[in-house]
């Protein structure tokens, strides 16, 4: 990636790396504290117009411009006949405009073309590995007559060392058709029948799985929370009603979406495998 920056004794400068770059911002951020921001003659050198002005009075002190933000800008002037387009598409005068919010603008757009331009090739990145999966499975069950997965095409790879786990998983997105209501019918059915049977213990018993199927079937936000309905299955109940009610859930089930995800995990010191995030989030 190409960088530029920028200071009002050098101008605009190119540079092959941001260490450079870095460097030659660092220099004008010093010279800023040397002779101070208020300088009329610093403000009255700076020649990228009046954003770049503004933004320097407002405490910017110095800019640091990439070649995106630099094609960005030529593709969409932010600043034309001394005016700049607001939230409501206005034309605004750009010495109408509060000289922090021009500075937020700034920073806004500086990390929105970068941020852009990541996301394009991580989705691109993306593809590329599930080619590279798809390349070798179709090898090893044309040479070796090898087939990878499960049922739903989920599969790990290790490196030889187990280092590394490059993981392939299939994220279903889930929903319930029309025989779900039958299900909380039979539900409530089971729970009369459970309440109804001789001794404190399963009085008790049940009372806790009423809770469980009440809160599991309560609507949150006009939804259903799908989580809780499939937890009940984890709950071996020796009921007919309940296990019926249980069958009914099963086939009431229905995948609306799957998602393909892939993530790479590496062996720490203790022998788990922790994955390496490319979510901005979680870095």
């Amino acid at each position: 990636m190409n960088f530029f920056s920028y200071s009002p004794s050098n101008g605009m400068l190119y540079h092959e790396t941001g260490k450079e770059a870095k460097a030659t911002a660092e220099d004008a951020i010093h010279a800023f504290s040397v002779i101070g921001i208020d300088n009329p003659v610093i403000l009255n050198s700076i020649t990228w117009g009046e954003v770049t002005e503004r933004a320097a009075a407002a405490g910017a002190g110095f800019a640091l411009k990439n070649s995106l933000r630099l094609a960005f800008e030529a593709e969409f002037p932010q600043v034309v006949d001394g005016r700049m387009r607001n939230g409501n598409d206005d034309l605004v005068l750009v010495k109408n405009i509060h000289e922090t919010d021009l500075l937020y603008h700034d920073l806004v757009l500086s990390v929105a073309v970068i941020w852009k331009s990541l996301a394009g090739k991580i989705e691109r990145f993306k593809g590329y590995n599930f080619r590279d999966v798809q390349a070798v499975l179709a090898l090893l069950h044309e040479k070796y007559g090898v087939k990878r997965g499960g049922t739903d095409g989920n599969m790990q790879f290790f490196t030889i060392d187990r280092k590394f786990k490059l993981a392939i998983a299939i994220q279903k997105k889930i929903d319930f058709g029309p025989e779900l209501q039958a299900a909380e019918g039979k539900l409530i059915e089971a729970m009369e029948e459970l309440t109804a049977s001789t001794g404190d213990e399963n009085t008790s018993n049940a009372a806790d799985l009423k809770t469980l199927v009440t809160a599991a079937f309560k609507l949150v936000d006009g939804k259903l929370r799908v989580a809780e309905v499939l937890r009940l299955r984890s709950f071996k109940i020796e009921n007919a009603l309940w296990n019926e009610a249980m069958d009914i859930i099963d086939a009431a089930i229905i995948v609306t979406s799957k998602k393909k995800q892939i993530r790479l995990y590496e062996r720490n010191e203790a022998g788990a495998y922790v994955a390496i995030p490319l979510d901005i989030a979680a870095l």
